[in-house]
């Protein structure tokens, strides 16, 4: 299971981090401002995956965790339901000529769509060897494309077709290997279909969370607040890299074993490994920083709210990851409607608190307001875990303390250094 935890990260963060690998070569290749109809078009494209999908990986990762003939049927139906939407849309919007980057926006979300389904399929068969390689080589194609679209100056539109025709093949070679295993399971998709569709605002949701403050920023304090915060904000997103192997890994391995994974009390096995493992990489994260301050330099910005804000940051995503823990026992139950509006109403409460915040502090409220929206968002999701299943015996008190501790203690030790 660490094997897989393990891969899944670092599958995270060849996903997350390919963007970073692109942006020294786009930025040549473009003007500013195309190269931010690129950025936007990706950031778009994330945000439509699900919706042309309808959150079938969802129902893919539940039901086929259990049954391998029912996902591989799920694969099969959300697939086609993902081409269909995919297809009216790319078509309605050059109906009503849209600008071209969202229209090939479009066109790169319903491929990403159906490599998120037949992926999500390899996952449920707990191969995550398998799934690593494939996010690695869809990187490097990528990035082969950057590289070619550089050297023969491609235009924008150019380089967006090519990145869809590239997702596009990677989806199809992946669904079509997961056929060799074709079944015609009887199953009733009605049901499932609702679990997965009820599911989608939770994951818009989260959007929310996670890019509103940076809006907000912008709108309250301006551009140049909103780059400060990104700045801390990137260094901290490193744990988020921890946490997407969570997320990956430990639900397939609790709905097979649901009985055995709480007499085993791995949950709190788990939980102390994260915690561990948060601190472990907050050392090398706050080393870091410290290192570039006074020897390198390549941050190019060092105000006194960066470190700050930094571990604010940082201990948020660490209640993030805590909350994946508990928000299992919802999904194993299919609590669709609870998930989707506990996550509805903490990204509401995290709009308003964020504003508040940063009236008050700056743009050192933003990070603020997101600790206190996460903290709401763990004791809310924990709240309606234990209203469905009371024998849940997960403990917060020693890991959350531990991690506070470590965290007072790495970032009164670089303060005093810098």
């Amino acid at each position: 299971m660490k094997k897989n935890i393990t891969l899944y990260a670092f599958s995270t963060a060849i996903n997350k981090g390919s963007v970073l690998l692109f942006f020294p070569f786009l930025t040549q290749l473009f003007s500013l401002e195309d190269f931010g109809r690129w950025s936007l078009a990706i950031i778009v494209s994330n945000l439509l995956i699900p919706i042309i999908a309808l959150n079938g990986s969802a129902a893919i990762l539940r039901e086929g965790s259990e049954n391998k003939n029912t996902g591989f049927r799920l694969l099969h139906f959300f697939s086609l339901i993902a081409v269909t939407i995919g297809l009216l849309f790319f078509f309605g919007a050059k109906a009503i000529s849209l600008d071209v980057w969202l229209i090939y926006a479009i066109a790169i979300a319903s491929a990403e769509a159906v490599l998120l389904l037949a992926l999500t399929f390899v996952r449920t068969q707990e191969k995550a060897t398998l799934y690593f390689l494939i996010n690695i080589f869809k990187a490097l194609a990528l990035l082969g494309l950057v590289l070619y679209a550089k050297q023969f100056d491609f235009s924008l539109s150019l380089l967006l077709f090519y990145h869809f025709f590239v997702v596009a093949f990677f989806a199809g070679v992946v669904l079509a290997f997961q056929y060799r295993h074709y079944v015609m399971a009887r199953i009733d998709f009605k049901p499932i279909l609702l679990f997965s569709i009820i599911l989608i605002p939770h994951g818009i949701s989260q959007w929310i969370m996670s890019s509103s403050d940076r809006l907000i920023l912008e709108y309250m304090l301006g551009a140049e607040s909103v780059g400060i915060y990104s700045l801390a904000y990137n260094i901290a997103l490193v744990l988020i890299l921890l946490n997407s192997g969570i997320t990956m890994a430990l639900p397939t391995y609790m709905i097979k074993n649901y009985q055995n994974w709480k007499a085993q009390g791995f949950d709190n096995k788990f939980v102390a490994y994260y915690t561990y493992l948060s601190i472990l990489l907050l050392v090398v994260v706050t080393c870091l920083y410290v290192l570039d301050f006074n020897y390198f330099g390549i941050l190019g910005y060092y105000g006194d709210e960066m470190l700050p804000m930094i571990a604010i940051i940082y201990f948020s995503i660490y209640l993030l990851g805590l909350y994946y823990f508990f928000a299992n026992y919802l999904f194993y139950h299919k609590k669709a409607v609870v998930i989707s509006k506990t996550t509805f109403v903490a990204a509401l409460f995290n709009i308003v608190i964020t504003i508040c915040f940063i009236y008050w502090l700056g743009v050192i409220g933003a990070a603020v307001g997101t600790l206190v929206a996460y903290i709401y968002y763990l004791a809310s999701i924990r709240y309606e875990a234990l209203k469905i299943d009371n024998t849940i015996q997960i403990s917060l008190v020693k890991p959350v303390s531990t991690f506070a501790i470590a965290l007072s203690v790495v970032y009164w030790s670089a303060y005093n250094v810098l």
